[in-house]
């Protein structure tokens, strides 16, 4: 007997209402069903078969942080905005899970596995992280010197406001925004994108997913700080006397496909590329 898990984002509209249409659908088929509504992720994320997320990009992400020893297939509902993790529709969902018990068509997504270690302070933080990992400079803090290594051999050192560590997934994101590439999600591939950098020639680096990348900050005053956040979920501040290691995952997050889009066409939907000619 399978067991299902829904995670439910309470804030979106319709998501508790739908959860219980889920459940019930699922139930008459039986199916164990256990949802956040009433139970923890992390009590209930080791023993599922696969999780159901209600929301949006967010809501996704949110569940990764969870899967510190398995892999679970994740099927993302989109009642949010933008949706690019999230692709099927409200309007799709029962239709999506009958395609799923039937043929299951489950893409593989390469996922970030960092740590955060001080010397001095005896501290280790470790982080997983599907989109990205971001270190940046902190509240009022000036600008922050970063050097970067990859594979042990130094890539760069400059002064800006941070570093974007990103997968292919996490092209979509933050790392966009800050003028890096879109990679297509089957490219097993990192994007190291400089944020705001003081040095006009230095771009956005696409490197192979076996590398290891590390990162150190450089501060000018001892008490200001850097914060290190993973998919925008999780965060630590960090200062000099931390190194940042950060390198593939040796699981993958387990992405349920829509059968009713590509990620191309999602990419055309949600960056409104013309599919016509001028």
């Amino acid at each position: 007997m399978k067991k299902i898990g829904i995670v439910v984002n309470q804030k979106k509209r319709g998501a508790i209402e739908l959860a219980a249409k889920i459940r019930d659908w699922l139930e008459k088929r039986d199916l164990v069903v256990v949802d956040s509504l009433t139970e923890p992720i992390e009590q209930f994320i080791e023993d599922t078969d696969f999780v159901i997320s209600l929301g949006g990009d967010g809501t996704m992400l949110s569940i990764v942080k969870h899967l510190r020893n398995r892999s679970v297939p994740v099927l993302g509902i989109n009642l949010g905005g933008l949706g690019f993790l999230t692709e099927v529709k409200q309007s799709e969902v029962f239709e999506a899970l009958a395609a799923y018990f039937q043929i299951p068509e489950i893409e593989d997504r390469i996922m970030l596995s960092c740590t955060a270690w001080s010397k001095t302070k005896k501290m280790e933080r470790r982080f997983l992280a599907l989109n990205d990992i971001v270190i940046s400079r902190e509240g009022l803090a000036r600008i922050l010197r970063l050097d970067v290594f990859v594979s042990g051999e130094k890539l760069t050192s400059f002064r800006g406001d941070g570093v974007i560590i990103a997968t292919p997934t996490g092209s979509t994101g933050y790392s966009l925004s800050a003028d890096g590439a879109v990679v297509h999600p089957k490219l097993e591939v990192f994007i190291i994108t400089p944020i705001c950098p003081h040095a006009l020639s230095l771009r956005s680096l696409v490197i192979g997913a076996d590398e290891k990348i590390m990162v150190q900050v450089r501060t000018d005053d001892p008490a200001e700080k850097a914060l290190l956040t993973a998919d925008g979920q999780e965060k630590v501040e960090i200062d000099d006397s931390y190194i940042v290691e950060i390198g593939r995952s040796n699981a993958p997050f387990k992405l349920i496909k829509s059968t009713k889009r590509s990620y191309l066409e999602t990419l055309r939907e949600k960056f409104k590329l013309p599919d016509t000619e001028a």
